[in-house]
């Protein structure tokens, strides 16, 4: 049945006009609109690799970063967003991430895409309105690019709902998942890209020096928070990339934990990963130090794992095995007899927190030239603390650069 023959919500809906034209003037991307234009044109390119015609992206609370990727549409009220990509044509949008039924108060405008069709959310649909939902607008959608009868991708966390919609609305199609395949393409970051993450780890610097600086017997792990929040959002944040861990002496040997009223005492470990967001790009870092001189144990804990990590990245490049960089990492942990406190990890990183590649034991993946990763090969031992240098770093041409500049040594 489509949209266009149902109604929108009967009450108050849409009175500021969100067209492309009345967008525009509020319109706030990261980069010039060519490269999003350029996205979609090597997005078109994969897809006829894969033999698609049409690709249809679900964003949500799930996983929103695809959305961001492609639109830069942020969702700031939980809805479903969803993106058509025609393999030939211009690419459409429908969301209901939408507030008191305004999409102008819902952040419409930041949408670089022409053709945008909002709909209410279902949780503000009352009484016996019925009104034309974004699965309707994404039927519409697909029948006007001429998509109905090809092969359909869908991308998406939990879009198993929309796949099945696609299949019944469009009995002559084929759907088909198609996951890796936008995953894949931002693994690899265009220069324009990179500027905007080098502003996203300043913040983080930030962050980090922040806390680092404000380490003193009788602190709470909740001061230190907010010293490193206020830091990051006075530095230009847009919002944290994800929920902060600040922790303190024997708490710190959990790596991982939110903050409390626990003060700092002298001697303690104190920990912290904390990330910032810069129009729609994450960082993420770590930091450790301890409160007063550290003890000679503590030292060789926290130059240990910095030692982890010079010879590991010093050893990455384009064309290096994921899975040779954690044999480094793991010889030198051996070596310092920490083996038992090594956990090799890390992630690429930009539109999501988690991302392509993954740093693993064992991943063949290999490094190729413009991924963004944060590395952080920890060293964790229950009661005692972390350590964990944790910066995001960059693969050039000949091997790596780190994007933060925040002092890795505080002791």
């Amino acid at each position: 049945m489509g949209a266009r023959d149902r109604q929108p919500m009967p009450y108050g809906w849409g009175r500021v006009s969100y067209a492309y034209a009345d967008r525009l003037p509020w319109m706030n991307l990261p980069f010039p609109v060519e490269e999003y234009h350029a996205r979609i044109a090597a997005l078109a390119r994969r897809m006829a690799r894969d033999g698609l015609d049409c690709l249809v992206v679900l964003g949500n609370r799930a996983d929103p970063s695809h959305i961001r990727y492609l639109t830069n549409f942020e969702d700031f009220y939980g809805g479903e967003s969803i993106v058509v990509v025609p393999a030939d044509g211009p690419p459409g949008f429908t969301t209901n991430a939408v507030m008191h039924g305004e999409p102008m108060h819902s952040g419409i405008q930041d949408c670089w895409i022409e053709d945008v069709r909002c709909a209410a959310a279902p949780r503000t649909v009352t009484g016996s309105a019925d009104p034309a939902t974004v699965f309707d607008h994404v039927e519409d959608l697909v029948r006007e690019r001429g998509c109905d009868r090809g092969v359909i991708g869908v991308i998406g966390a939990c879009a198993h709902r929309l796949e099945r919609f696609l299949a019944e609305t469009f009995p002559h199609a084929r759907v088909r998942p198609a996951d890796d395949l936008l995953r894949a393409m931002r693994a690899i970051k265009s220069p324009r890209e990179i500027e905007v993450m080098r502003r996203a780890c300043h913040l983080a610097d930030e962050a980090a020096r922040a806390a680092m600086e404000a380490v003193r017997p009788g602190i709470t792990e909740f001061d230190l928070a907010a010293e490193a929040y206020h830091a990051m959002f006075q530095a230009g944040a847009e919002h944290p990339a994800f929920a902060i861990s600040v922790c303190a002496g024997p708490r710190a040997g959990f790596k991982h934990m939110a903050p409390t009223a626990n003060r700092v005492r002298s001697g303690d470990m104190v920990y912290i990963d904390v990330g910032g967001r810069h129009m729609g790009y994450h960082s993420d870092i770590s930091r450790q130090r301890v409160c007063g001189e550290p003890t000679p144990e503590q030292r060789r804990f926290m130059e240990a794992q910095v030692a982890i990590v010079e010879e590991t990245m010093g050893a990455a490049h384009p064309g290096a095995a994921i899975a040779d960089l954690a044999e480094i990492a793991l010889r030198h942990a051996r070596a310092a007899g920490y083996e038992d406190c090594l956990y090799f990890r890390g992630h690429g990183i930009g539109c999501a927190t988690q991302d392509l590649p993954a740093f693993a034991p064992g991943n063949p993946a290999i490094l190729e030239e413009n991924m963004v990763f944060a590395f952080e090969p920890m060293l964790v031992r229950t009661g005692f603390g972390t350590a964990c240098w944790e910066d995001v770093w960059w693969v050039t041409a000949t091997g790596v650069e780190r994007l933060n500049r925040c002092p890795v040594r505080w002791w």
